[in-house]
């Protein structure tokens, strides 16, 4: 079984809301079957985000950012939490998952999270087809010591930004 390459953690490659979107579930079936644990951000213009986590059995973490986790983008209306809902997207709450999340193990599960991602994107963060997107791709090294949803928090792009600025306040 062959690797699929990942832009790194610190690449970017620009498409389109469309193109991403219409070629997500490639790439979600090639990152399902890769070795490796891999993560995807596919990032909008106002830095609202979908993310996957995809571990090498072929479970998918999908999520959509939220209220809890969204910084200084476009908060999430409350008429788009309850469509988040309605979809089958779970509730966000702090610690491990503080996004709307839907996981998978299976083909199924898999083309649900398609659907999903594709319906969230459209309807909820009301991207348009010819709207940039910026994707950045990279294999997850889980140190052996840490559980998943710790490791998953560690991975997470705050998460990092926040402990960079931190370390940028102790050196400065």
């Amino acid at each position: 079984m062959g690797k699929i390459h990942v832009t790194g953690y610190d690449n970017t490659v620009q498409s389109t809301v469309g193109s991403f979107i219409a070629n997500l579930p490639e790439m979600l079936g090639a990152m399902a079957v890769d070795p490796r644990c891999l993560v995807a951000i596919a990032e909008f213009a106002d830095v609202r985000y979908v993310q996957f986590w995809v571990e090498p059995n072929g479970r998918v973490i999908a999520e959509v950012i939220s209220n809890l986790n969204i910084g200084d983008a476009v908060a999430l209306t409350a008429h788009d939490e309850r469509v988040l809902r309605k979809m089958g997207w779970s509730e966000p709450s702090p610690g491990p998952n503080p996004n709307w999340r839907y996981e998978s193990s299976d083909v199924a599960g898999l083309m649900r999270v398609v659907l999903m991602t594709r319906h969230a994107v459209y309807e909820v963060l009301r991207e348009m087809p010819g709207n940039v997107v910026n994707l950045k791709t990279w294999e997850f090294k889980k140190p052996r010591d840490l559980r998943n949803d710790e490791v998953r928090t560690e991975a997470r792009v705050h998460y990092q930004a926040a402990l960079r600025e931190i370390a940028k306040q102790l050196d400065g």
